[in-house]
């Protein structure tokens, strides 16, 4: 069976394909009569027919498609992050009769298609673009300026430290850090390793910096030999850990800071013949959904991650004009891999008065 066009609906109808387009359109201020519009209904279900959805769009100046620019340089749909943060888009959107678009293309996405191309392409009503631990600040700025000058809606989730008036949702990395580190302190630990993921990764001098300030808030010296870089990367991390261990058997706590590392830190501390947490407790920044399944539970800073998405999204159907900064809070959850150090006598801490326990 032939396609049904909209030019047969019309000689159903015995009306203009002017007409039709008009009422499968719901064009605002026509004048197209009750009776009139009733026939053009009835002719469009007797034949079945389906409107071109991208001609209706355009028809109507509004494309009901959102974009998500994320440049990830792995494979995105394996990171637990994404896939959370894109649920709480995903859940706005489907409420409000929107699609979703993902433009990614790791490195190539900079330099193949430009952030402006995308905007020119009128495939999309706003963008949400979803950083990484790797994007670059002058990138960041860069497309914020490209955006701003074709007067584009879009929000920017995550990983972004500058000063621009745009719409803008995430959370106080350093504040995060300092949430778990004043756990384990607080504990008593003053011998705590930071095992973080890329040195180049602006986050890192964010966790780096905050690691510092507790320990000097403690009184306790910082000493840069028992900061290592792992680069997010599971044997890196096992091997950093074992030789932490093997030069500074004084260590009683592991500040993971990445997910993706703490299974490999717990590996390495049991093959030393060290129990957690009764001889070294272990915290991670960030949880995620492997966390908790771990042998033993990790203690770990929980971020929000669909909120994130869908306080996102809602900014961008919303078409915020107020141009705001919404820093969400995360939480400690404290499971069964930090304790009291050993080294620390008696303690008065009780981390049921101040964190959720699991």
């Amino acid at each position: 069976m032939d396609k049904v066009t909209l030019k047969d609906v019309a000689k159903l109808a015995g009306v203009s394909h002017t007409t039709v387009s008009l009422v499968v359109n719901k064009a605002a201020g026509s004048r197209v009569s009750p009776a009139t519009r009733t026939r053009v209904l009835d002719a469009v279900r007797t034949l079945k027919y389906n409107p071109n959805l991208t001609a209706k769009r355009l028809a109507s100046g509004k494309m009901h498609a959102i974009g998500l620019y994320t440049p990830f340089k792995v494979p995105i749909f394996r990171n637990f992050t994404f896939l959370e943060m894109l649920t709480g888009i995903q859940d706005v959107l489907s409420q409000n009769g929107y699609d979703l678009i993902l433009f990614s293309g790791g490195r190539n996405l900079y330099k193949h298609r430009p952030i402006q191309q995308i905007v020119r392409e009128n495939t999309v009503d706003g963008l949400i673009i979803f950083n990484t631990r790797y994007t670059n600040q002058r990138f960041v700025k860069g497309y914020i300026d490209v955006l701003r000058d074709l007067n584009f809606n879009f929000v920017v989730v995550h990983y972004y430290w500058g000063k621009a008036a745009i719409n803008y949702v995430g959370v106080d990395y350093q504040k995060a850090t300092r949430m778990g580190m004043d756990h384990l302190l607080a504990l008593g630990h003053k011998k705590i390793a930071l095992l973080c993921g890329n040195y180049k990764a602006p986050v890192t001098a964010k966790i780096l910096n905050a690691f510092k300030k507790s320990l000097q808030d403690f009184k306790i010296a910082y000493d840069e030999k028992m900061v290592v870089y792992a680069d997010y990367d599971y044997d890196t991390a096992y091997q950093k850990t074992k030789d932490l261990l093997g030069r500074y058997p004084q260590i009683t706590a592991f500040f993971v800071a990445g997910f993706e590392m703490a299974p490999a830190c717990l590996k390495a501390i049991r093959e030393k013949g060290l129990s957690v947490p009764q001889e070294i407790s272990v915290l991670c920044y960030v949880d995620d959904q492997i966390i908790p399944h771990l042998d033993p539970p990790l203690t770990a800073i929980k971020w929000p991650y669909y909120s994130l998405g869908k306080k996102a999204a809602e900014l961008l159907i919303n078409e915020n004009q107020n141009m705001q900064q919404e820093i969400f809070e995360t939480k400690l959850v404290v499971r069964k891999s930090t304790a009291v150090s050993a080294t620390a006598g008696n303690t008065n801490y009780n981390p049921v008065k101040k964190e959720a326990i699991q």
